[in-house]
């Protein structure tokens, strides 16, 4: 049938027409187009009455564009909606006989089942681009429309209107509708949903909250729901096919919930998955049934799990998941996933949904779900508290990713034992999430790609976490994670070291053990507290001399580097003997071993600072000019030399010496030379406020100082202090003092030695307190010899 049949077939003369108030040739395209279309893409209809009748005639034929718009955005609803009202009962019989349906004698027409018919039809011609095989009587069909199978609904309605709670010794079942909050769904990709929005994706974003199948479809009819790892995709479809299926009874629409991680390229996937889902629950539901079910387009196809399938399965799903699309196109699809290459194959036929995270009042509604009850109500005020610690807060995902936040309502009376151990709380987060997670989904044949078990995953995956974190990196474009992952040689103790791949490897990082997602073609962490535990773990159970060596590589990281340290903390919850051993002693030794006590004062600031930054001020020059000019001096700020890596602090932090030195003004003894980083001079400034005048201590660098007529030339309207002669008066400068070089002629910078030596700057009482330290460290450790020589 061609478009202009179609709608030829409305058209009975000047007096009648198939449709009430539409008689004219020019009205009748004009109004089917209307009733088939979102009103928001009316804009790109005819505006000329006599273009309406040519298309009825078939002088013209439509743009080829507005057929693919009608393709995608098919109001089918609407369409059945409106003209389902407006057809004409007197001419009801000859419209269904033009389009060669027949009635039983004695059977009343269904003007709601021949506007679903027709509309299958004009769908039909729409993808066909303006022609089509299909035919209303094949969709005329009462049985396959309405017909409702009880059996299905009552075994379905009680499977999947009750959920298990995760994370509990026993089995405490819930209905489904008293516990789950759904997810919003956004048009857009979200940071909550695994990514940033791009600059390529400025149309206007779409929500969906508390989403329906109806509601998606709305949105369109094929939909991949694209989340990260916890955010609820398999509750999400859950909930769409429950939603559905209460609704069956009335509508005649059957959800079939298919689940898709064992799929290979031997099943088939209409008899192998969804005949099976549907028999599982009825079994004299037929594939007849199933088959009229799909071609009348009343079936809702949800896919769980469809990331999991083996890699080298996905062009075969995909392929039989087109084809079986092509063959029944009538019917909603919607696939859950997270973001990854199957995922990205679908893009051409699936528009995209994302899960958000929990926001608002969300976290909230799903803490009093799970715990309802009024004598709950002082155990929700502590989870909200403790939600609110800064180590949980501090990345949020505790609070908005719908499964970590179970585990931590569930878990509640064991965690809050913890007292704010970060490494107690992170060890039973990670296990729950890597060994329970999927608990109480089907069984399959393979959990992990990568490895034999859980334990196999992650010995490898807690090296990567390791080497990682210390070199400071926390997302991976695909070269940095694959460079990573061959730095691994936990690889080789593996059971079976060929499935250990790449490829298998990020499946379970990011879909098994849900510890990391796919955004923007790059791999992050789905918490970075979880590198840092694991981290802390691999130092933990790694051989000593292996940990010996890992800790010195951060002997040059400075500890800011590592934003707030959390792992170094986890490490020494969880063994600080081993931490004393491996980290402290080696640099310790570094510093101390057969060394005199000014030969380690040395050696303690170059391996604890490295360099230090001090100032030098000529203060009768700065009072000459004072008197001088009527003004105060306002100095510059002090310079603050930190610990320049990671495992000193920790050892200044453990023998309670603060790590900062922040020195005085020194005397012009200590002036280096070489050392000079700027010179310090004075700008005049006048308050007209407060009527004063003060000499603002000016830093001008190196560079500068070296070619001061080229500074001046480009500072031409600052008011520097100037001598007699108009000349800049330097009253000053600063220095960083390198200790790799004062170490090697400690003779040419004894009077720096000397001033720091003093008890006024207390960073002789800092190396002293780290002395006495090391000496109880060699103490109680003396046993372990292998480690004193290291």
């Amino acid at each position: 049938m061609k478009y202009n049949e179609f709608f030829s077939n409305f058209y009975m003369g000047r007096t009648a027409g198939g449709i009430v108030g539409h008689k004219s040739k020019e009205k009748i395209p004009e109004y089917i187009m209307r009733a088939a279309l979102p009103e928001e893409h009316w804009g790109m209809l005819p505006t000329s009455n006599s273009t309406y009748g040519k298309w009825l005639d078939g002088t013209r034929t439509p743009d080829g564009n507005l057929w693919g718009v009608l393709a995608n955005e098919f109001n089918e609803t609407g369409f059945i909606d409106s003209l389902s009202k407006d057809l004409n009962d007197n001419t009801l019989t000859q419209l269904m006989i033009r389009f060669g349906i027949s009635l039983k004698e004695g059977t009343a027409p269904d003007k709601k089942l021949l506007a679903f018919a027709l509309g299958k039809v004009l769908y039909a011609i729409a993808c066909g681009n303006g022609e089509t095989k299909e035919e209303a009587k094949d969709y005329y069909k009462p049985d396959a429309h309405i017909k409702v199978f009880a059996k299905y609904q009552e075994r379905a309605v009680d499977k999947y209107g009750k959920v298990t709670l995760p994370f509990t010794e026993e089995d405490d079942e819930r209905p489904l509708d008293e516990i789950y909050v759904c997810n919003k769904l956004s048009s857009r990709m979200g940071s909550s949903s695994g990514g940033r929005r791009s600059a390529r994706n400025r149309s206007a974003e779409v929500i969906i909250e508390d989403a329906t199948l109806e509601k998606i479809a709305g949105y369109h009819r094929h939909v991949s729901l694209i989340a990260i790892g916890g955010m609820g995709k398999s509750m999400m479809l859950q909930h769409l096919f429950y939603e559905s299926i209460k609704e069956h009874d009335k509508t005649g629409i059957v959800p079939i919930l298919v689940e898709l991680r064992n799929f290979s390229e031997e099943n088939d996937l209409f008899k192998d998955y969804i005949l099976k889902a549907v028999s599982l629950l009825d079994n004299t539901f037929t594939e007849e049934n199933v088959r009229d079910l799909m071609n009348s387009g009343k079936c809702q196809i949800l896919l769980d799990a469809a990331d999991e399938i083996d890699q080298s399965d996905v062009i075969a799903f995909q392929r039989q998941l087109f084809d079986l699309m092509d063959k029944y196109p009538h019917n909603q699809y919607v696939i859950a996933s997270r973001e990854c290459d199957m995922v990205r194959g679908l893009k051409n036929r699936f528009k995209r949904l994302y899960l958000k995270a929990f926001e608002g009042n969300q976290p909230d509604e799903l803490i009093n779900r799970l715990l309802p009850e009024p004598e709950d109500a002082e155990l929700r005020d502590n989870i909200n508290r403790y939600l609110d610690e800064e180590f949980i807060q501090r990345h949020n995902i505790f609070r908005t990713n719908p499964m970590m936040l179970t585990f931590v309502i569930m878990k509640f009376p064991l965690v809050e034992t913890f007292h704010g151990q970060k490494h107690l709380f992170y060890h039973e987060a990670y296990d729950t999430m890597v060994r329970v997670h999927d608990r109480d989904k089907e069984a399959y044949d393979r959990i992990y790609h990568s490895a034999r078990d859980s334990e196999e995953f992650t010995m490898v995956f807690r090296e990567f976490c390791a080497i990682t974190y210390r070199d400071r990196i926390h997302e991976f474009g695909y070269a940095d994670f694959e460079e990573y992952f061959n730095k691994l040689t936990t690889v080789e103790k593996l059971n079976n070291r060929k499935i250990m791949t790449k490829e298998n490897f990020i499946h379970d990082a990011c879909a098994t053990a849900c510890m990391m997602y796919e955004a923007d073609y790059k791999f992050l962490y789905i918490d970075p507290g979880f590198q840092e535990y694991l981290f802390a773990e691999y130092n933990r159970v790694e051989d000593p001399v292996k940990t010996i060596a890992f800790g010195k590589q951060l002997w040059s990281t400075p500890l800011g580097a590592f934003e707030d340290g959390s792992a170094f903390d986890m490490f020494c919850e969880f063994s600080m003997e081993k931490v004393e051993l491996t980290y402290f002693i080696p640099l310790l030794n570094e510093v101390f071993k057969g060394k005199t006590d000014e030969a380690a004062f040395i050696s303690f600031l170059k391996n604890g600072y490295h360099k230090i930054d001090y100032q030098v001020v000529d203060t009768d020059l700065v009072s000459q000019y004072m008197v001088k000019a009527g003004a105060e001096w306002q100095p510059l700020k002090p310079a603050i030399a930190e610990p320049s890596n990671v495992v000193f602090s920790m050892i200044l932090k453990q023998a309670d010496v603060d790590g900062l030195l922040c020195f005085a003004v020194f005397e012009n003894a200590l002036n280096y030379p070489n050392f000079m980083t700027a010179g310090i001079f004075g700008e005049n400034y006048y308050d007209g406020n407060a009527k004063k005048k003060t000499i603002v201590a000016r830093r001008i660098f190196r560079r500068d100082v070296e070619n001061l007529p080229d500074f001046e030339e480009k500072n031409q309207g600052s008011d520097f202090v100037r001598d007699d002669k108009k000349q800049l008066v330097c009253f000053g400068h600063e220095y960083k003092a390198d200790f790799s070089v004062i170490e090697k002629t400690p003779d040419n910078y004894q009077p720096l030695i000397e001033v720091l030596k003093t008890e006024n700057e207390g960073v002789w009482k800092g190396f002293c307190r780290i002395k006495a330290y090391y000496r109880e460290l060699m103490d109680k450790h003396a046993d372990k010899e292998i480690f004193m020589e290291v």
